[in-house]
């Protein structure tokens, strides 16, 4: 073989690895084309045909988006609803509240056979009323 013929077949070889790539940046320029990150290295790690340690960077790089790590969430609304009252004044309402509670209070007493006797106020519940 002389040296023009290598020469030919050498640049032969040249322009098929030249179109080759050509291709090859054709197909990944249609793949990607509008694709997000995480779609691109999703598609890296499942591709054979790139090495192990390419593959295993991609996938690391995709686990945030698959295995989402669970957070906390603040309460949509404030789920007590109650008015905060200052404690003075609650303290105030409260003894208001047992002193109308005393003034309406009837005296009862329940004998022995589970009949209730409503005593009135005058004998004060001394259970005189038997």
């Amino acid at each position: 073989m002389t040296d023009a013929e290598k020469i030919e077949l050498l640049r032969a070889k040249l322009q098929e690895t030249v179109d080759e790539n050509d291709q090859l940046r054709a197909e990944l320029a249609r793949r990607t084309e509008g694709a997000k990150a995480r779609d691109t290295l999703s598609e890296q790690h499942r591709n054979p045909n790139l090495s192990a340690s390419d593959r295993r960077r991609a996938a690391q790089a995709l686990l945030p988006y698959e295995e989402s790590p669970l957070q906390s969430v603040p309460p949509a609304v404030d789920a007590t609803c109650e008015e905060i009252i200052p404690l003075a004044e609650l303290v105030t309402l409260r003894r208001a509240h047992v002193d109308r509670m005393n003034a309406e209070a009837r005296q009862i007493r329940v004998l022995p056979s589970g009949q209730v006797v409503v005593l009135d106020e005058g004998n004060g519940g001394n259970g005189s009323d038997d």
